[in-house]
């Protein structure tokens, strides 16, 4: 929910896609430069409907012979959002909208992990300034 009195919420899940090129800096650690698209707000009307896509930097620790890692992603999303006040007004915003997100994976096949991550997203419009919380669980698949 979005602004301190917010009636509605103008998040829920959001379907995303990304695309690293990851490169390794040691035999433990790597980065990543990629994109990354995502959608929220579907299944209700358009003027709820959020999308958020960017350029995406990631780096990878796996301390651990176990297929374990750890994970750190810095996002810079250009976007349209909405915010809505007490009185169920909303509007659109467009704007950057950067996030920082933090998570461990488990690598359950050479080429599938199960990914747990907490992001942090900054969000400054002329209606609300805050950040949002973004859990998220997902799937990845790499070659």
């Amino acid at each position: 929910m979005l602004g301190p009195r917010a009636t509605r919420a103008t998040g829920g899940i959001m379907p995303s896609v990304t695309g690293l090129r990851r490169w390794p800096v040691r035999n433990d650690v790597d980065i990543g430069i990629g994109a990354d698209v995502g959608l929220f707000g579907l299944g209700g009307d358009a003027h709820w409907l959020g999308v958020l896509t960017g350029p995406t930097a990631a780096a990878r620790f796996m301390p651990f012979r176990a297929p374990l890692s750890f994970e750190l992603a810095a996002r810079l999303d250009f976007g349209r959002i909405p915010v809505c006040n007490a009185w169920g007004l909303c509007l659109r915003y467009l704007g950057f909208f950067p996030a920082m997100e933090a998570g461990a994976a488990y690598l359950s096949t050479q080429h599938v992990a199960i990914v747990a991550t907490c992001g942090v997203r900054f969000i400054s419009t002329l209606a609300w300034s805050g950040v949002s919380v973004e859990p998220a669980a997902a799937g990845r698949i790499f070659w």
